[in-house]
């Protein structure tokens, strides 16, 4: 009985030694949750962020290219050049964006970027098929894009193979199966990219991308760094007003930036070979404007940013994400769902990137590309708006 009692008496000190373990571990999670809940950027980085990330990548990111724009030339006018045209747009591919009867209206909508493919129906078209003849259709496709154009040849061709099938059939049942069945031949001709090349449109994309990282993050780390090292005061006692410091400090950035510019296009061109057929000032002029976007973009997260870790973190995440994902660079936005589709439209890099390869790939100008320069100009100068009016001269 002594025995059992000893073995009872110990028993309540084991016990609150076993819950004392506990406590610590209850107390320290307490600890970090209150501290989570006061700090909306922890919450932003655990919890947004990786659904964010989940979210582009799940639907941003897709193998599978439909919905091509397509243009339409049909000389013919008849009952079977519009059952082909049908054929192309039940199939889930391609989308008839541009009905015209010039042949120039759709070379110009492939200048544009308006259209990926075009459709060129003969006058003779309906003619051959009804006396048995061999007829071909055109098939022009913007081969600045080499992955999209392979895809969407392969598609017509398929198309029209399966149509020269149907119309073969129908003239053998008119004919008692005694004539040869006609037959349709695609003629794909690609402009701009003949041979295809994927290197012709990596490089000219990559310009955007790379601008779009490296500029921001030379900026984003210059006001929180200039805050976490104390020397924000000298500013802020400064006579220099907040405006000028922040031309002050994307000046000496933007120089950085543009030596950047130069290296990339001159890499491109000589080492990987990608044509530039455009206008070098009107390329320039365009990275210029870009230039304002990316910095821009960069000193706002550093004025808005209370560390230049943070700071730096949050750039990263604005540009090299969106810069690849959402920006046409490797995925064709046309693919994408309509609400990821409307979320690029404050991507500057999408505006930039067709630029690039606009200019070095078609050769167009400013005529062409002027709507995407006017968004990169408002864009920029929005955001540097609002740079300017987050930073404040205070210690």
């Amino acid at each position: 009985m002594n025995h059992a009692n000893m073995g009872l008496g110990h028993a309540p000190h084991s016990t609150a030694g076993a819950k004392r373990p506990r406590s610590r571990v209850m107390a320290i999670l307490r600890k970090e949750f209150i501290h989570i809940r006061r700090d909306p950027r922890s919450l932003v980085i655990a919890i947004l962020m990786p659904v964010a990330l989940l979210l582009l990548y799940g639907y941003g990111v897709s193998s599978d290219i439909k919905h091509i724009t397509l243009a339409v030339v049909d000389w013919s006018r008849t009952r079977e050049s519009r059952e082909l045209v049908a054929a192309f747009t039940s199939s889930g591919y391609f989308d008839v964006t541009l009905r015209s009867d010039r042949y120039g209206d759709a070379g110009k909508a492939l200048d544009r970027g308006a259209v990926i493919a075009a459709l060129v129906i003969p006058a003779d078209y309906a003619t051959d098929l009804a006396r048995g003849r061999r007829t071909s259709v055109q098939i022009l496709l913007d081969g600045s894009d080499p992955n999209t154009a392979n895809v969407a040849a392969g598609y017509a061709e398929a198309i029209v193979a399966g149509r020269s099938a149907v119309m073969g059939r129908m003239y053998a049942r008119r004919y008692g199966g005694r004539a040869q069945a006609t037959g349709i031949a695609a003629e794909i001709r690609v402009w701009y990219n003949e041979d295809l090349r994927s290197t012709n449109f990596i490089v000219p994309g990559l310009i955007a991308v790379i601008l779009a990282m490296t500029s921001a993050l030379l900026t984003s780390g210059t006001v929180a760094g200039e805050r976490e090292q104390g020397t924000i005061e000298q500013l802020a006692v400064s006579p220099a007003t907040a405006s000028e410091i922040m031309v002050g400090k994307l000046g000496a950035y933007a120089f950085l930036a543009f030596v950047d510019v130069l290296l990339v296009v001159f890499v491109g061109r000589i080492w990987f070979g990608v044509p530039l057929r455009g206008s070098v000032l009107t390329l320039l002029a365009a990275s210029s404007v870009f230039l304002m976007a990316a910095l821009g973009t960069g000193m706002f997260l550093s004025a808005r940013m209370p560390t230049q870790q943070t700071a730096i973190t949050a750039a990263l995440m604005a540009t090299m994400v969106p810069s690849i994902l959402l920006s046409g660079f490797y995925f064709p936005i046309e693919s994408m769902p309509a609400p990821v589709q409307a979320l690029t439209a404050i991507v500057p890099a999408r505006f930039f990137m067709v630029v690039t390869r606009g200019v070095f790939l078609k050769g167009v100008g400013l005529s062409v590309l002027w709507p995407h320069m006017a968004a990169l100009t408002a864009y920029g100068v929005a955001i540097l708006f609002v740079g300017i009016r987050s930073f404040r001269k205070t210690v």
